[in-house]
Parts: structure tokens; sequence; C-alpha cells
């Protein structure tokens, strides 16, 4: 019989351990599947009425208010638009992220803005049948590393049952694996209004690549006014739907 050397043993479990920990680390959160329905709707800031949605089918993830960072302020917009929902529908709240780069107004990323926002996204929780959080924050690298901290601080601060997802640009997905390392359930590729990244990662999809990132690899966000043609997507993703103007029933016979 094969005798192995108990240190040795050891060795090689930890080993194995580690490997398993850092394959396994930062992929989709495989509960969301079942948790979140795999059609979402993002409802941003004007008028809706979705009461005609299929609660079985779909959720919604809404802009729950706009958080401006401007010198050491965080300046708060909530949202003032109605919004009408079916019963029991799954329900995301979405906090909106923004910056003021002039150089007099430019935001400080001090610890105590960081503290208003958790405060005020924590807050979000409170609203009518929401279930999970999401932020939305188009950061550029000199903000990347206040928005790691706020990340991490919020993950903590959330309940362990409260789903949280981010949005992302779809070139991070593809090539920029800055926030790899972000404790969140999802990262949703916003594959829509890409600017000059357009072509090159539409190009991409087509060739049938799947996202690089692996967070990204359980959703895709698409617009319905500028779908993307000739791609084959990936089979169990989650859809997130985005619209330039108010939705409407007829809306859903052009999603996939």
């Amino acid at each position: 019989m094969f005798r192995q050397n108990p240190k040795t043993f050891l060795a090689i479990f930890a080993f194995l351990a580690l490997a398993f920990a850092c394959n396994s680390k930062n992929q989709v959160n495989p509960k969301l599947n079942s948790e979140m329905p795999p059609k979402i709707l993002w409802a941003w800031e004007r008028p809706e009425d979705l009461r005609f949605l299929d609660a079985q089918k779909f959720g919604v993830a809404f802009l729950a208010q706009t958080l401006i960072l401007q010198g050491d302020e965080v300046v708060f917009r909530p949202r003032r638009q109605p919004l009408e929902l079916p019963e029991n529908i799954y329900v995301i709240a979405v906090t909106r992220i923004e910056t003021v780069k002039e150089n007099t107004k430019r935001a400080t990323f001090s610890d105590e803005q960081k503290r208003k926002i958790l405060n005020l996204i924590k807050k979000t929780l409170e609203l009518p049948n929401v279930k999970a959080i999401q932020t939305d924050f188009d950061v550029v690298v000199s903000e990347r590393k206040f928005y790691r901290g706020l990340i991490n601080d919020l993950k903590r601060e959330l309940p362990e049952t409260t789903p949280l997802t981010i949005t992302s640009l779809a070139s991070w997905c593809v090539g920029d694996h800055w926030f790899n390392d972000f404790p969140v359930d999802e990262a949703v590729p916003m594959a829509f209004e890409m600017g000059t990244d357009d072509k090159p990662i539409r190009d991409f999809l087509a060739k049938g690549n799947d996202w690089n990132e692996p967070l990204c690899r359980g959703s895709y966000g698409i617009s319905i006014d500028d779908p993307l043609l000739n791609v084959d997507f990936k089979p169990n993703r989650r859809f997130y739907y985005f619209k330039s103007k108010g939705w409407e029933k007829s809306d859903l016979e052009k999603m996939k």
C-alpha cells in the first residue's frame, strides 16, 4: 500500500485547497439563478407602469437614487418619478454614483463621503419589496481604489442574504480585470451605448467569445433600442433590458 508522509500530504492538501479557493473566487454567485428571475427590466428616472409584467418571469431594477460626489459632499437625488409594479415582483434597488471632475468641485473621495454613500445605499433596502442592491458607477482609473473600498465595506454591512451586484462597462468584462477581486454576486456587462468600444465588442461577441471576466459570465445587459445582432448568447444567462423611453407591454415581444 502506498504510504504518504503526513507532512507531504498536508502540504499537498493545502496547495489543492488554495488552488480551489483561487479558482472558485470571484465567480457569479450560482444562487442568483434560483433567486432572481431570468429577465430584469431597468426602470430609470421616468414614470413607469410595469404592472403588466409576470412576476414569475420578470424582475425590475429601478433607479432608486443618484449620488453625486462633489468636493467633500455627497449630493443626494432620490427618485422623483412614480413606479408601479405588480405584487411580489423581484425588485433591485439601483444606486447611480457620479463624480464632479471640475477642479474647484472635484470629488475628494474621503472616508466621510464613503460613509455617507454606504448609509444611503443601505437605506434603499427599506423601500417596498427590495430584495437586492445594485450599484452603477462608471469609474475612471483614478476612482477605482475608492470604489473597491466602497464595495468591500458595502458587502460587509449588507445582510448576508441580500445579493449585491454592480453594472460593468462591457470593456471591463473583455480585457480589463481591475475589479475581479470585488466581493459581488454578479457584474452586469452593459453591452449597449458603448462609444468607441462598440464595434470591437460587438465583433468579439459575434465570434462566439464569452466575457473574459468571470464575474460577468452570469448575464447580459442589452438595449431593445440598440440590440446586439448576430450574437450567439451563452445559455443560462440572465438578461437585463434597457430602454431609453418608458416601457410598454409590446416591448416584451422584442426580448430574447
